[in-house]
C-alpha cells in the first residue's frame, strides 16, 4: 500500500472516532451540539473505539467541535464568509447542522473512500445541507486546489477554512505544505481555523498514556508546529491561539489545571485561528 493509501486508510478510521465522540455528546441533556447522524456515521468500528474511552478522556475532542462551530457561524454570519472549505472532511456534518446565511457555498474535501460512504448514509437519513454543499473528491497529500477550483472554488473571494482533526496523523512537512497551499488559495480577508499540537506533546510525561494508545491503535500523532502564530505570519496571516480549557474553549466541561497558551516546554494542542492580511499578501 502506498503512503497515500494508508495515510487515507488511517484518516478514514479516525474519522469515524470523531463521530463517536459527537454521538455521545449528543445524548446529553447539557449537549454543546447535536449531531442526529453520528451514530451511524461512526458504525461499528468507531463506537467500539468509544466504549474503550471514559467521556472525560474525550472532552478536548468535544470542546474543539463546538470552539469550530462557532468559528465558522461567526465568520459566515457576522463576517460575510460565504465560500467555506473542510478540508480533510471526514465525517463532519456541519452542512447539514448548522445555520448558514442564504447564499452560502460549503465545499467538503476528502478521499471518495469517505465521501462516498457518507453521502450513503446521510441520503438513507434523508438529511438535507442548510447551505449548498459541494463534494470534492481527492487526496489531500496530492493536488487538491486544481479539482477544488474545477467545483467552482473562487480563488478572488475571501474564503473560511477548516482543518480539523488530522494534521498531527500526518508529517510535519506535509502538514507546513498543506498549509502553504491554502495560503496561496486564500485572498485577502479569509479566514482559516486548524488544530495542532507542539513537538514536546510528543515528548511529555502528561500526554504519554494518550500517545501510547494512539500508537497501539495504529495512528501515531507525528504532524507538529512549534510556533503556529509565526509560521502563519510568513504566508500573510494574522493568528490566534487558544486551546482546551480556556475560557473560550471551555463551557463548563474542563476540570483540569490549563496550561497557559505559551507557556515553554509544555505540551499543548492548540486551536488556532487566523485572519489572512490584506496588506501582506504571498
Amino acid at each position: 500500500m502506498s503512503d497515500s493509501s494508508s495515510s487515507s486508510a488511517l484518516l478514514a478510521t479516525t474519522a469515524t472516532w470523531t463521530a463517536a465522540v459527537r454521538a455521545l455528546e449528543s445524548q446529553r441533556d447539557d449537549r454543546l451540539f447535536n449531531d442526529p447522524w453520528a451514530h451511524d456515521l461512526a458504525g461499528a468500528s468507531g463506537l467500539a473505539w468509544m466504549d474503550t474511552k471514559s467521556p472525560e478522556s474525550v472532552v478536548p475532542i468535544v470542546l474543539r467541535t463546538r470552539y469550530f462551530d462557532d468559528f465558522l457561524e461567526h465568520i459566515s454570519r457576522d463576517l460575510g464568509i460565504h465560500q467555506i472549505v473542510l478540508l480533510g472532511a471526514g465525517y463532519d456534518t456541519r452542512a447539514f447542522r448548522l445555520q448558514w446565511p442564504s447564499g452560502t457555498k460549503l465545499f467538503e474535501l476528502d478521499v471518495s473512500l469517505v465521501l462516498e460512504r457518507k453521502d450513503s448514509i446521510l441520503s438513507d437519513a434523508r438529511a438535507t445541507p442548510a447551505c449548498q454543499r459541494i463534494v470534492v473528491s481527492t487526496d489531500l497529500t496530492q493536488d487538491w486546489s486544481e479539482p477544488l477550483i474545477r467545483s467552482g472554488f473562487r480563488l478572488e473571494q475571501p474564503t473560511g477554512w477548516l482543518l480539523e482533526g488530522f494534521l498531527f496523523y500526518l508529517p510535519t512537512e506535509t502538514v507546513t505544505s498543506l498549509l502553504a497551499e491554502v495560503s496561496g488559495s486564500s485572498a485577502a480577508d479569509s479566514w482559516l481555523g486548524f488544530d495542532i499540537i507542539n513537538s514536546v506533546m510528543l515528548t511529555s510525561p502528561l500526554t504519554r498514556q494518550w500517545l501510547e494508545m494512539q500508537r497501539l491503535s495504529g495512528s501515531p500523532w507525528i504532524g507538529v508546529l512549534d510556533d503556529p502564530v509565526d509560521f502563519l505570519a510568513t504566508h500573510g496571516w494574522k493568528a490566534r491561539l487558544t486551546q482546551a480549557g480556556q475560557p473560550d474553549a471551555n463551557h463548563g466541561r474542563w476540570t483540569l489545571p490549563v496550561i497557559p497558551i505559551d507557556y515553554p516546554d509544555m505540551p499543548h494542542n492548540w486551536f488556532v485561528t487566523a485572519q489572512k492580511d490584506s496588506y501582506i499578501m504571498d
